[in-house]
């Protein structure tokens, strides 16, 4: 089960009403689909109505996006988080057939893919970077190129374990773990930030020239880690078997030269399934916010705690991604939602009420003073609180802590040093007399210390 939760602090969007089956702010459209999750009785676990949903989407709103994103406000069962299908293609040497079915979804011919996200997988750019690279693949047969056996995750259409970098689309590692070159072998490495698209993946989507496409390796044991599953492997793990060099020309040997459309700007339009009844104003205020932050349409987002960056820059800034919602009959709405230093609610972390909200950026050798009031009701008695900020894959995190008063009150000095830079989890613990270690009341993240 999927439950979605957001941060207190998102700000209001205005929202504009059509009818009672059509809404939209400045970045996410609302359509009311009572067939949506229904058609998958007949359809499949993947069978959405998405052709009702994209020709009520047309209706309204603009034929320029490369790609219609929906959200269903639930989704009752499902075995997946999110999925990508082409409604055309025109690019030749991927190993995927060119065809053109954008007028069955109601598009004069600009919609490329459909794509649909359950729970929370939407507002994030790992899965969102994840679904529209699949536009171009990653379709190559590997088998024929490097004369390997595939493993892991929907294997043929992901990509193999390989050097030369993280894939973010990859069937046998998650964007998160990469191939390193150690010793003489190969370990397992935590993905450095930026997480970026693989040179084959950016030759793919025609922003890489072949001439710049680096020799990598594949791996001949694809099925080391998990035979039918992305897994992220304990950082230093070895990478066992035989390597096999590949170049460009090994591929295209095989699928021919890339040709086709190069793309320089990508359109997604975020649209939120409703079953019955239009979001509400809060519901809208949540996905508004994160489609926008999707399109890091300033260049100046942050690198998530697993160091997952916006689509912009995962491209190596080859390709901007474009959220804005164009009505066909209605206003637009430019709104500028700050996504770049959003601020935490002074109530999402359990256990806890800040004084203030909590910022997402921090500077280094600037004190912060983090006051506020206890509100756990299991014990009578807390005493200390501490504040953990944890790097990703970190065995001890950066700790900051304080006494609590009688009366419950707390307030926590915060100072990072140069060298404690980076992305980080705030982790809120709570203690009494003689309590020991305790698990943290609640986590969030990322909270960027530069």
């Amino acid at each position: 089960m999927y439950v979605r939760t957001g941060v207190g602090a998102i700000p209001s969007s205005q929202v504009i009403h059509i009818n009672d089956q059509v809404q939209y702010a400045s970045n996410v459209v609302n359509l009311v689909v009572p067939t949506f999750d229904d058609a998958r009785i007949s359809g499949g676990m993947n069978g959405f109505d998405v052709v009702t949903a994209s020709r009520l989407f047309y209706q309204y709103f603009s034929d320029n996006y490369d790609v219609l994103a929906f959200t269903p406000e639930s989704v009752s069962v499902g075995s997946f988080g999110a999925f990508h299908m082409n409604v055309q293609n025109a690019v030749t040497g991927l190993n995927i057939s060119t065809f053109n079915q954008a007028a069955r979804y109601g598009s004069a011919g600009n919609l490329q893919g459909i794509e649909v996200y359950t729970g929370a997988f939407a507002t994030r750019y790992q899965d969102s970077d994840h679904e529209m690279a699949h536009q171009w693949g990653s379709d190559f047969d590997w088998t024929r190129i490097a004369g390997i056996s595939r493993a892991g995750h929907q294997p043929t259409a992901h990509a193999p374990l390989w050097t030369g970098g993280e894939t973010l689309i990859g069937a046998v590692l998650f964007g998160d773990r990469r191939v390193a070159t150690s010793n003489g072998g190969f370990t397992i490495e935590q993905t450095p930030p930026p997480a970026t698209y693989h040179p084959i993946e950016r030759y793919s989507m025609g922003v890489l020239t072949p001439d710049r496409v680096p020799d990598f390796a594949v791996f001949a044991n694809q099925d080391q880690f998990d035979s039918t599953n992305a897994t992220s492997p304990t950082i230093g793990t070895a990478v066992q078997g035989d390597i096999l060099t590949v170049s460009i020309a090994d591929l295209i040997k095989v699928h021919g030269p890339r040709t086709g459309p190069t793309p320089s700007t990508w359109r997604r339009a975020t649209v939120l399934i409703s079953q019955n009844r239009l979001a509400s104003q809060a519901e809208m205020d949540y996905w508004n916010f994160f489609a926008q932050r999707l399109a890091d349409r300033n260049g100046a987002g942050r690198p998530t705690y697993g160091n997952f960056v916006s689509f912009w820059r995962a491209t190596a800034k080859a390709v901007t991604l474009q959220t804005a919602v164009t009505p066909l009959n209605n206003p637009s709405l430019d709104e500028q939602l700050d996504t770049d230093t959003p601020m935490f609610g002074p109530s999402d972390w359990r256990g806890v009420t800040f004084a203030t909200p909590v910022p997402s950026r921090l500077t280094v050798n600037q004190t912060v003073l983090v006051s506020g009031h206890i509100t756990a009701p299991d014990r009578a008695d807390f005493s200390r609180i501490g504040l953990g900020f944890w790097l990703v894959n970190a065995t001890t995190p950066v700790n900051f802590s304080s006494t609590i008063s009688r009366s419950g009150d707390f307030s926590v000095p915060i100072r990072f040093t140069d060298s404690q830079r980076g992305a980080y989890q705030l982790s809120v613990y709570l203690f009494w007399p003689g309590s020991g270690s305790q698990y943290p009341r609640s986590s969030l993240s990322t909270i960027t210390v530069e």
